[in-house]
């Protein structure tokens, strides 16, 4: 059944249990119909019995269930399969630890209706402000700068996840899917967003600390992700190389 005219809002789970539901009852009503999908990684922790449970008075919320920890950026490749083919106009990402306000939604939709990809940044310059301690803040302000600098797209956020994807972003990314199914996917999407000459904009949020459990970002990540920095640079000396020599 075709779902113009309707949002999805999308969130990946692992071991939520104590997020999920706060997450769920934060997102405001918006004034596009709205529904609500979970890619849960089989938590064990309890995640989906509190899911299904919230589901049985929510009938908007879709609960797909992965067999194994298969990776953040393969469920939001999923999560933006499922939105185009169901039909949807647009996709709103974001983490269920609540480091991303729901109520910062509506900004990213507004944006949306006049680019066709949106991101949501932490940059002081544009008005936002990351509340990350210690080394996890330098990471992100260092990946960040990394990419302004080496694949530069006119955008100043490039590792959070929470962004909004309308119709054209969502085909783009079905028809040339990113390669890493890791942290380092935002990075790539961010990327193939820019080769695809889509319109590209960002609003600023608050970035939270998670407010239970701790994060779940690899240790080895600045390395996967410089790793994959690398390779889009290079992909674009090939890319302008090839062009030259036509």
């Amino acid at each position: 059944m075709s779902k113009l005219n309707r949002v999805l809002v999308f969130t990946p789970t692992y071991n939520e249990k104590k997020n999920i539901g706060l997450w769920l009852g934060g997102v405001p009503e918006l004034e596009t119909p709205t529904d609500f999908l979970v890619v849960d990684d089989s938590s064990i922790d309890g995640t989906f019995e509190v899911l299904r449970n919230l589901s049985l008075n929510n009938p908007r919320l879709i609960i797909h269930t992965r067999p194994n920890k298969s990776g953040v950026g393969s469920a939001h490749a999923w999560a933006i399969d499922y939105a185009f083919s169901s039909g949807y106009t647009h996709l709103i990402a974001m983490d269920a630890d609540l480091s991303h306000d729901p109520k910062d939604i509506p900004k990213l939709l507004s944006a949306g209706a006049k680019a066709n990809y949106v991101v949501a940044t932490r940059n002081k310059r544009k008005g936002g402000k990351n509340e990350l301690p210690g080394l996890r803040k330098l990471w992100s302000l260092g990946a960040n700068i990394l990419c302004r600098i080496v694949i530069p797209t006119g955008l100043t956020e490039y590792t959070t996840s929470f962004r909004c994807y309308d119709r054209k972003a969502m085909e783009a990314l079905r028809r040339n899917p990113p390669k890493n199914e890791g942290y380092s996917f935002f990075i790539e999407v961010t990327e193939l967003m820019h080769q695809s000459s889509l319109k590209l904009d960002e609003v600023p949020i608050t970035f939270y600390n998670r407010k239970f459990e701790e994060s779940k970002i690899p240790k080895m990540q600045i390395f996967r992700s410089a790793g994959t920095i690398l390779r889009l640079f290079l992909g674009r000396i090939s890319i302008r190389v090839g062009f030259e020599s036509k």
